[in-house]
């Protein structure tokens, strides 16, 4: 295999928290979002939650493709997307994925209550925006 072909199997702690984070929230957006008290619960997926909730999730699995493509990969993306570097973009998307979950712990639930999905959704934003923040720091000590 040529230099240019080689997995990178070293990632920074700043990309394993948002790869690790991206995975707990596709995997925690079937659980129960919310439980409700005839049918159970809903997950991230259901009628109703549908796309605003599934933002969460696609904001943080755009974090931790984009991570696993480039460092793992060697897949060429770019600098980073409309002007903003890769890691101005994880700060934006881990911010709105972890206002976005804090959001649905506030607001009524209609007689329901929170689904531990939803609180591992919550997790694992606040992972991403972590990993993200940790992300732009390393990119600055180097």
């Amino acid at each position: 295999m040529a230099d240019g072909n080689k997995i990178n199997l070293k990632l920074t702690p700043g990309e394993i928290l948002i790869v690790a984070g991206a995975l707990v929230t596709l995997v925690f957006s079937f659980f129960h979002f919310y439980t409700a008290p005839i049918s159970g619960g809903i997950s991230a997926w259901s009628k109703g939650l549908v796309p605003v909730a599934t933002l969460i999730v696609l904001f943080t699995l755009v974090m931790g493709v984009q991570i696993l493509l480039t460092r793992l990969l060697n897949v060429d993306l770019g600098s980073g997307i409309a002007g903003f570097t890769w890691p101005q973009v994880h700060v934006a998307l881990g911010f709105f994925a972890t206002i976005l979950s804090v959001a649905y712990l506030l607001v009524s639930k209609g007689g329901g209550g929170i689904g531990f999905g939803l609180i591992f959704m919550l997790i694992g934003s606040a992972a991403c925006l972590a990993g993200a923040v940790l992300l732009g720091n390393e990119g600055a000590k180097s």
